[in-house]
C-alpha cells in the first residue's frame, strides 16, 4: 500500500476557503473541462491508450504544483494545503470504452461526476481525469473525450483550459525529463512551491465606504436593508437536497462560429454580453410575467491581467489557480417585459458590454472578492442560506478558446483538440442556472447549461436550449432572429 508524506504548503486563502467550504458541505463539488482529442492510429502504435495518457499526465502533474497538493481540515475554518510525496495515478485516471453515442455517454458521465465528492483529499489531490472512447477508430483516427474534473479551491475555469493545453503538448512532444512512475505511483520532488492565494497576488484596494456598505448589506437588520430594486426571480429557495446535476449542451458549429463573433464585433460587443441578452430574452418569455418582475445574472471575471508577478512563461493565461472575481447585472421590469425584437437584443448586449468595461476600469479597487476575508465561518454562512432565495438567476462563465494543436501552429496531423466543453454542477447557493462557454480556435463553441434538480423546471431549461441554439444559428447564418 502506498504511503504519502504530508508537508504543510500554506493555508487556503479567503477565495479558496469559499470553495473548500462548499465542497465540504456538498454545495458545489467540482468544475470540469472536457476536451475531445483526436489522433491517427499511428500516433499510439504499440502502446495502450491508458499508458500514453498516464505518462503525459504524470509530466503535467510535475509541471503544475496545484495538482500535487491535498487539503487538510477542509471541514474546519482553517484548512490548509499539504504537499504529498507521491500520487497513485490509479485513483486519478480512468479509461472507458463505450459502444453507444459518445455525446450521450459524455453528458451522463459529466452529470455523475459533478455530483461526486473528492475522497480522502488530505492524502489524494482533489482532481480526476476520465477518458471516454469509442472502441474502433473512424477513418484511421481515434477519438477521446478527456474529462478533467477538479476541486474549485485549486483551479478555476481558465486553469482547466491551461491543463488541457499542457496535456496536449505532452501528448505531442513528450518531455525527456526523468519521471519516477512505477505501478501507477508517481514520486514527487521534495522541493515544491505553491503559488500564493489570490488575495496576495492581486493588490486589492478598499475604500471605507465600500467596506461599510458591503458589511451593512450583509449584516445589517433586514428592516434597514430594504432592496432599492425589484427582487429578482431566481427559481426555488435554496436547498441542498436533492444534490443532482442536470446538464444540456448547445454547440455552435465551427462553420458559423466566426460569423457569430464577427456580428458581435460589428455591434460593438462580445459573445458574453450577447449570451446574457439572449438568455434574458428566452427566460423572460418562459417564466410567467406575474412571477418575475426582475432577473439578476452574473459574470465571472478573470483577474490574471491584474497580477504583477506572472507565471515563468510570462503568459497570464498559463497561471493555474483560483483567480476570478464576479460582476452582477440586474434587469428591471421594463427590460424584460413587452414585445422585443432583434434591436432590443443588441441594445442590451451593448449596454452590458459598456457596464463590464466600466467595471473593469475600477478593478482591483472596491471589488467584492476582496471582502471574502470578513467571513470567518463559511460553514455557518452557507447553512444560514438554506430556505432563503438565491441572489442570481443565471451565470455566464466564458473561459475563451484554446488552440486545437500545440502552439497554434499548423503541424503535420497528430494529436489535436477538436472541442472544449466547460461545465459546472449544481450550485446549491449559487445561480439557479449555469451557462458555461468554451471554444477551440477555428472550431466549435460549446455552451453547457447546468442546474440543480428541482430548482428550476426542466422544461424551462430545455426551452432555453432550443431558443439559444436557434438564435445563435440564425445569427451565424446572417438571418433575422425568429422569436417563435
Amino acid at each position: 500500500m502506498m504511503k504519502t508524506g504530508h508537508r504543510q504548503a500554506r493555508a487556503l486563502g479567503p477565495c479558496e476557503r469559499y470553495s473548500s467550504s462548499r465542497h465540504a458541505l456538498g454545495f458545489y463539488k467540482c468544475v470540469i473541462n472536457t476536451c475531445r482529442y483526436t489522433v491517427p492510429t499511428s500516433g499510439v502504435q504499440g502502446q495502450s491508450v491508458y499508458e500514453v495518457f498516464e505518462r503525459a499526465l504524470a509530466s503535467v502533474v510535475l509541471d503544475i504544483p496545484s495538482l500535487r497538493v491535498g487539503i487538510k481540515d477542509e471541514e474546519t475554518s482553517s484548512p490548509y494545503f499539504v504537499f504529498l510525496s507521491a500520487i497513485n495515478l490509479h485513483f486519478h485516471l480512468e479509461y472507458h470504452e463505450v459502444s453507444k453515442d459518445l455525446d450521450v455517454e459524455l453528458i451522463q458521465k459529466l452529470e455523475h461526476q459533478h455530483d461526486q465528492y473528492f475522497p480522502d483529499i488530505s492524502s489524494r489531490p482533489p482532481w480526476k481525469v476520465i477518458i471516454v472512447s469509442t472502441p474502433h477508430p473512424a477513418n484511421g483516427v481515434l477519438t477521446f473525450d478527456v474529462i478533467f474534473a477538479v476541486h474549485h479551491s485549486i483551479a478555476d475555469g481558465r486553469s482547466t483550459a491551461a491543463f488541457h493545453t499542457k496535456l496536449l503538448n505532452e501528448l505531442t512532444c513528450p518531455s525527456v525529463r526523468p519521471i519516477q512512475l512505477s505501478d501507477h505511483v508517481l514520486s514527487l520532488p521534495p522541493s515544491q512551491q505553491l503559488s500564493p492565494p489570490l488575495e496576495e497576488a492581486v493588490a486589492f484596494k478598499q475604500s471605507w465606504g465600500f467596506v461599510l456598505g458591503t458589511l451593512f448589506r450583509e449584516l445589517g437588520p433586514a428592516w434597514l436593508s430594504r432592496p432599492s430594486k425589484a427582487i429578482p426571480w431566481t427559481g426555488k429557495l435554496i436547498t441542498p437536497e436533492p444534490f443532482q446535476t442536470n446538464l444540456r449542451l448547445i454547440v455552435v458549429p465551427a462553420e458559423v462560429a466566426p460569423s457569430v463573433l464577427a456580428i458581435c464585433r460589428q455591434h460593438g460587443t462580445t459573445l458574453t454580453p450577447l449570451l446574457h441578452s439572449l438568455v434574458l430574452a428566452s427566460i423572460a418569455k418562459l417564466v410567467p410575467a406575474k412571477d418575475a418582475q426582475a432577473f439578476c445574472s452574473s459574470t465571472p471575471i478573470d483577474l490574471r491581467p491584474y497580477i504583477s508577478d506572472h507565471s515563468p512563461s510570462g503568459k497570464p493565461g498559463a497561471l493555474f489557480g483560483v483567480l476570478v472575481t464576479t460582476q452582477a447585472h440586474h434587469f428591471e421590469s421594463h427590460e424584460i417585459h413587452g414585445d422585443r425584437d432583434e434591436d432590443d437584443i443588441w441594445k442590451t448586449a451593448v449596454s452590458l458590454r459598456g457596464r463590464m468595461k466600466k467595471h473593469l476600469e475600477t478593478v482591483p479597487k472596491d471589488d467584492i472578492i476582496s471582502m471574502l476575508s470578513w467571513v470567518t465561518d463559511w460553514r455557518k454562512y452557507w447553512l444560514s442560506k438554506i430556505g432563503k432565495p438565491r441572489e442570481t438567476t443565471w451565470e455566464v462563465s466564458n473561459i475563451g478558446s484554446i488552440h486545437s494543436i500545440p502552439g497554434g501552429s499548423h503541424l503535420q496531423p497528430g494529436w489535436q483538440i477538436r472541442r472544449s466543453i466547460m461545465s459546472q454542477g449544481a450550485m446549491v447557493a449559487g445561480a439557479a442556472i449555469g451557462v458555461n462557454v468554451a471554444g477551440v480556435a477555428g472550431g466549435d463553441i460549446c455552451i453547457s447549461l447546468s442546474w440543480q434538480e428541482g430548482i428550476v423546471e426542466t422544461d424551462l431549461v430545455e426551452g432555453m436550449v432550443l431558443d439559444l441554439q436557434r438564435w445563435l444559428g440564425q445569427l451565424g447564418r446572417g438571418e433575422k432572429l425568429a422569436w417563435k
